[in-house]
Parts: C-alpha cells; structure tokens; sequence
C-alpha cells in the first residue's frame, strides 16, 4: 500500500464456511484477549492489530457512543475486527471528510451506509452490496413517484447520489440540509411538503421520534440516475489494499450465510431482507 505511514498488520481473512490523528472524536472501541485466535488469513492494515475506521455519526448506519461501535455498519466492522483478532480505532468526521480519509489511507475503512459510485471507486475500493438502503419519500400520505411532487418543496440531505439530478429537476424547490434530523424538523413543522431519505435513516427517525409520518418507496424515474439503480450500501476500504477488499467481501458473504447480516439490520430496525440486497 502507498503512503500508508506505518507498518502492516496481521490481519485474517475470513474463510467461507468457518464459524466465524483525524479529528478529536476519536477513540479505541475494543481491546484483544490475548488467547484471541484469529480467523483469517494474512491481511495489511495502516496500523499493527487495528483497524481505523472513519464515518459519520449517523444513526441507524454507524453509531460511536461510550467507546461502543453501534448502528448497521458498526457492528459489521465489531464483528469483523473481533473475528480478526483487531481493536478498533474510530473517527467520527463530517460525512464529506470520510471518503478523503479513506483516499488519503488515513483510515482503513469507512462507515456510515455508502453507495457504491463510479467515482468513489475511483479513489477508494468498494465491496459487494452489504445492505439495502433505497430512498424513501416521507410524510403525512407519502407517494411513491417523483412527478407527485412537481411544484412542491422537498427536502433532502447533502450528499445524497440523487441530489445533483434532483436540483436540476426541481430547482429551488429543492431544499438541502447538513442532516436528516433538519429535515425531520422542518417536514413535522410544514416548511417542505416532502422529505427525501433513505429507508434507513427514515425508518430510524420516525420511531425515535414517535411520529405519525410515514414513507414509500420511491418509484424509478428518467430524471433521476440513483432512482433507476439498486438503492445498496458497501464497505469503502483504502483502494491500494486488495487484501483487505477480499476479506470485507468474504466476510459479509459469510455473515450472510450464517444470519449475522440479518441480526444485524433487525436490531436496527430493519427488515431481514435488506441484508440480502
């Protein structure tokens, strides 16, 4: 791996079949038994016996609260680096900033319900769809198909892979906000007529939140890209370290096989299919 900056770990690659300085919001979530029996074959991580996670705090997809990874992702990435007999390092950063720290090989992988892009995987490597994540319109008597909204405002988060087509299709209808809790806010107090989300982070809120909204499955539509695509997550990880990419994928084939997958997305609110995306 290029300018990684410190030396290669051992880690292990999960076999199919086996039982198996950032920001200031950063910590060790995790320690090693010393008996800890790895299952996994060698593997380079940017630091020896850790895997240095990036991502956003955002619930129901990637949670770091008392040093406790939680949400979809993380507790992917806790069984992960228990099976591999790692720690766990976590940064918590703006969602625009994890990619680059991924890029840059300042953390070994990253969370928080990523698409897989053409351009991300420019610049990062991705693996096999983990999860399924397709967006959502959400409110009062939601719909399902874009051209409902015609004329209406909707409000969505930044950063979504449907927002570039979404404001050429309705221009300064179109309302973006730094989080979903913002759009939540603003959909419950009637200052847009619609939210766009994922079912994920749709799912999430409205429980946490005891609201009578309720979401749809957003129809494809010709006007926008990320519609007409299958609405999945991956595992972004450095793109110079094959090693690791093969493992993330072996090991989320595994988990699917054996029902972790599927616990994982139950305890988080999901539906058990969306681990089979």
């Amino acid at each position: 791996m290029r300018n990684l900056g410190a030396r290669p770990s051992l880690v292990v690659l999960l076999v199919l079949g086996a039982t198996v300085g950032l920001s200031a919001c950063a910590g060790s979530s995790s320690q090693v038994a010393s008996d800890c029996v790895p299952k996994f074959e060698v593997v380079s991580t940017i630091s020896d016996g850790t895997l240095k996670i990036a991502a956003p705090d955002y619930p129901p997809m990637f949670t770091y609260q008392n040093n406790e990874l939680g949400g979809v992702d993380g507790e992917f990435y806790k069984q992960f680096a228990a099976d591999a007999c790692l720690t766990t390092e976590v940064t918590i950063l703006p969602s625009a900033g994890v990619i680059e720290a991924i890029k840059n090989g300042q953390a070994d992988v990253a969370g928080g319900g990523w698409f897989p892009t053409e351009e991300r995987a420019k610049v990062i490597g991705q693996t096999e769809p983990a999860f399924a994540n397709p967006a959502v319109f959400v409110g009062s008597n939601p719909q399902t198909s874009l051209d409902s909204y015609k004329g209406k405002t909707i409000g969505t988060v930044q950063g979504f892979l449907w927002v570039p087509d979404l404001q050429a299709w309705g221009g300064d209808r179109v309302r973006l906000y730094e989080s979903a809790d913002a759009v939540f806010s603003d959909l419950e107090n009637g200052r847009i007529d619609t939210a766009l989300l994922s079912v994920s982070s749709a799912a999430y809120r409205i429980k946490a939140m005891n609201s009578d909204l309720t979401y749809q499955i957003v129809e494809p539509h010709p006007a926008i890209k990320a519609f007409n695509q299958p609405s999945v997550t991956n595992l972004p990880h450095v793109k110079a370290n094959g090693s690791l990419g093969t493992a993330l994928n072996l090991a989320i084939q595994a988990y699917r096989s054996d029902g972790t997958l599927a616990r994982i997305v139950t305890s988080n609110g999901f539906k058990p299919e969306a681990a089979k995306p």
